[in-house]
């Protein structure tokens, strides 16, 4: 097992992205990790605070996985919103297929009076998005669900992005 790597307050809250009072904050609710150095400064585990979780599957280990019957069959994105808000039972407008299309997250089949596209990754979409939604408790507003390349969003430090939500709704 390789050596952890520990970071003073300030460089710890600046990797963060947080004030010192808030990491102090977090280290007080034990959320993360710290260890007191050889001078007497406090340190931060930096590996130990959400660095060594698994990694995430990627878009197409999950459409290999899950999907993969439904590789190159067309959907329209009206389709795709009936389909899958019934089968998740949250809303998703055909906009958001179509949004997610024109990002280039599922491939259009056929452009038309209606498009057409890959069920499969429509239906990967639809797993992320309802995945997303019910972290979230269905509040979506701000909420990153996928990467530039069309893969779920991975917050770097998810309990920091939970302390700081937490800070904003009692504000």
């Amino acid at each position: 097992m390789p050596n952890p790597t520990y970071l003073s307050i300030d460089e710890a809250a600046r990797r963060y992205g947080v004030k010192e009072k808030v990491l102090t904050q977090l280290i007080a609710d034990g959320i993360l990790q710290t260890r007191t150095a050889p001078s007497g400064e406090l340190v931060v585990v930096a590996d130990q605070n959400g660095n060594n979780s698994q990694k995430p599957q990627t878009k197409e280990e999950i459409i290999a996985a899950k999907f993969a019957h439904l590789r190159g069959h067309p959907i329209s994105a009206s389709e795709a919103s009936r389909k899958y808000s019934k089968e998740y039972k949250i809303p998703m407008s055909h906009a958001l297929f179509s949004r997610w299309a024109n990002l280039g997250y599922i491939t259009i089949l056929e452009r038309g009076y209606r498009l057409q596209l890959d069920e499969a990754e429509a239906a990967y979409c639809a797993e992320v998005f309802a995945q997303k939604y019910e972290e979230y408790d269905g509040q979506m507003r701000g909420v990153s669900v996928f990467d530039e390349n069309g893969e779920p969003y991975q917050l770097k430090y998810p309990e920091i992005a939970e302390r700081k939500r937490v800070q904003r709704h009692q504000s």
